[in-house]
């Protein structure tokens, strides 16, 4: 069964509320999108997206439009039996962009189990019925609020956003705490910390009574002695995530330093590249997270099912589909609170 077709569009989807990084000038309102549509010659149609993060792969949706677009006629008529062959003309075709690649791939990874008359989470591996995930509280005033309406809904763990000023981030994460006692926290820097400011950060959340699981990416992508200093020196376990994009990166950061985790994301890596990181890691004795972009629910679907098939992740972040406005009935996961599965 071959590709007849690859097409691609921009969908943009509202935000439920306000989403704020230390990355972002401006608060975020929407989602955007790379919207891939495979057709076999079959006529059957597969889904995949595109979600990319200019600070994170450097592209754009622009960008990755038009890499999806220049790829399209040179993928026509590859066998999506063959998924390892399919995949590496991918890589080829695509090395410097791994969003566009990535959302390229879930199509072929859905047409491939497609063809087999299989699911995903049965060809990963069938691993668990379901997982958990924590739920995303960003740099925003109201915060303490959100927390409470996440426990109301049944969520226990809590992605906390911070570095802008570390003195409102503590006061911020404190606050939060209050809201919400007996929740779990994971505080994710998304590279705004120094090294030092990382530690001072996590003792000083510690000292104040904050029941805190890890510290995710205190300081730039690129300074892997930061990470390593963190890492060492940190209470809790430190994970990168702008740091890892492929494999490669993965050996390297297991190789060069005591950092104790990686946050794999299909959007840096596609499926592929996560299930070799995820093997990388485990090698190495590192703990897992599975996590995403601001991702709809048909992106969000197939990161569910590499978790449940694998079994592989110790922590799960995937609720971006939570905090966005999609319309229509959701055809792409079970999705209740905190308790996600694949559908199948």
């Amino acid at each position: 069964m071959r590709i007849h077709s690859l097409s691609a569009r921009i969908e943009e989807i509202p935000l439920r509320a306000p989403f704020v990084t230390a990355r972002d000038a401006l608060a975020r309102q929407s989602a955007r999108t790379v919207v891939i549509s495979l057709v076999l010659d079959d006529g059957t149609q597969h889904p995949g997206d595109a979600v990319p993060v200019a600070y994170v792969t450097g592209e754009t949706p622009e960008s990755a439009l038009r890499d999806v677009q220049a790829a399209a006629p040179v993928l026509s008529g590859l066998d999506v039996r063959r998924i390892r062959p399919a995949l590496d003309r991918l890589d080829a075709l695509l090395p410097a962009s791994p969003t566009a690649r990535a959302g390229i791939e879930s199509a072929i990874w859905r047409a491939h189990a497609a063809v087999l008359g299989a699911d995903l989470w049965t060809l990963w591996g069938g691993a668990r019925e379901s997982v958990e995930t924590d739920i995303t509280l960003s740099i925003v005033d109201d915060a303490p609020e959100r927390a409470r309406e996440g426990a109301a809904r049944g969520f226990q763990a809590f992605k906390v956003k911070v570095g802008g000023d570390p003195e409102a981030d503590l006061a911020r994460l404190c606050a939060i705490h209050a809201a919400v006692p007996g929740g779990r926290f994971r505080v994710d820097a998304n590279q705004a910390f120094t090294p030092q400011e990382a530690v001072r950060f996590v003792n000083e959340a510690l000292a104040s009574g904050v029941p805190l699981e890890l510290l995710e990416q205190p300081v730039s992508k690129s300074d892997m002695a930061g990470l390593d200093y963190a890492a060492q020196r940190c209470p809790v376990p430190v994970f990168a995530d702008e740091a890892v994009l492929s494999p490669s990166d993965a050996l390297r950061l297991v190789r060069e330093t005591a950092v104790q985790g990686i946050n794999v994301k299909v959007m840096k890596s596609g499926a592929r590249g996560a299930l070799e990181i995820a093997a990388i890691a485990r090698a190495a004795g590192r703990l897992l997270m599975l996590g995403c972009m601001l991702e709809s629910r048909r992106s969000i679907g197939l990161s569910v099912a590499l978790a449940c098939g694998t079994g592989a992740f110790d922590f799960i972040d995937l609720d971006s589909h939570l905090l966005l406005t999609e319309p229509g009935p959701n055809e792409w996961l079970i999705s209740h609170g905190p308790v996600l599965a694949p559908l199948r």
